[in-house]
């Protein structure tokens, strides 16, 4: 009796490491979905061949590309800002390590693991190792003022819009006298990312820490058409990419038709964001480097082999400042 109860208590014990070991399994194996899946549809690398976005900023915040430099003013190119544009590749970010990475395939086409990114190797290059852009701009101000990413806004009557927003190009397709929407799906994929150091007049920064913000434009959208947001995990095992107090999520931007068509205009419909975007706080005679990053999200569902080998997107990035809300005094238009 004492056998079979001693007995009927090993079973017991062997069936529970069965079942605790297939339980982990099981989550481990979920974890592993949640932080890879996107990455298993892609058979080819697709890629954003051709970025066009400017920098703009309200009177008062002045920014430019040195913090010494002698012409400040209100806009800057992207393009000015980097030698040479990386087609960006699929890469994800990762908070933890504050830095880049992209998977390695194994010859069964299955993630092999991850490789680390630089901006040294791999930012603002077109070649093999080319995978996300990088450019840094300086922001100052006369009047202490708190700074944000600006709202989109329609301007000229549904023309192109102000503010901030990510929409594919809208290039005229000459034979069906119409636009074809050159993003290919890739706007819904894309990041900015935003790191904000303080710097004294020489650029050196002055031993505050950084802060990295992520702007994720078109946020609800999905290339085949669906709507709805779905959180992006990062591969550290959170469920989003940054803090969601770092993440500036913002609806679809879109065009349409003018009418009649035009060949030179579209019409703009904004997005619009869905919580704060404060990024930082600037005293007079003080200065901020923003280092802005861009990139193909692989962690994202839409980062499928549908967005192609040359996918072409149209940007604005705007800031706003609020004085008021830094000094109780209303600037004087």
């Amino acid at each position: 009796m004492l056998q079979q109860e001693s007995g009927d208590r090993g079973t017991k014990q062997r069936s529970g490491k069965v079942f605790y070991k297939v339980m982990l399994v099981i989550v481990l194996a979920i974890l592993l979905v949640a932080a890879s899946y996107t990455w298993f549809s892609l058979s080819t690398r697709p890629r954003v061949s051709d970025l066009d976005i400017y920098i703009n900023s309200p009177s008062g915040l002045e920014i430019a590309t040195s913090a010494d430099s002698e012409e400040w003013g209100q806009q800057v190119d992207f393009l000015d800002l980097v030698t040479e544009t990386s087609p960006l590749k699929p890469c994800t970010w990762s908070d933890d390590d504050g830095c880049f990475y992209a998977v390695r395939y194994g010859i069964d086409g299955r993630i092999a693991g991850y490789m680390e990114l630089s901006d040294a190797v791999n930012a603002n290059v077109d070649d093999a190792d080319g995978y996300y852009t990088v450019g840094t701009i300086y922001a100052r101000t006369d009047t202490a003022a708190s700074v944000s990413l600006s709202p989109a806004a329609v301007a000229n009557e549904g023309g192109s819009g102000a503010g901030t927003y990510l929409v594919g190009t809208a290039d005229w397709n000459s034979e069906k006298l119409l636009h074809d929407d050159a993003g290919s799906g890739a706007q819904y994929a894309v990041r900015i990312g935003l790191r904000i150091t303080s710097v004294d007049e020489t650029g050196a920064e002055t031993g505050e820490e950084s802060t990295f913000y992520i702007y994720e434009p078109n946020c609800d959208g999905h290339a085949d058409g669906t709507t709805g947001y779905v959180d992006t995990a990062s591969i550290d095992g959170t469920s989003t990419l940054v803090e969601e107090n770092r993440l500036f999520t913002q609806t679809v931007s879109s065009w349409s038709e003018a009418n009649p068509v035009q060949r030179t205009a579209v019409v703009y419909d904004m997005g619009e964001f869905t919580g704060e975007t404060w990024l930082f706080d600037l005293d007079v005679d003080e200065i901020m480097r923003i280092d802005i990053y861009i990139w193909l999200e692989g962690q994202d569902v839409d980062c499928t082999n549908e967005i192609g080998q040359a996918a072409r997107l149209f940007a604005n990035l705007q800031f706003s400042t609020d004085y008021e809300g830094r000094t109780g005094l209303v600037p004087i238009e």
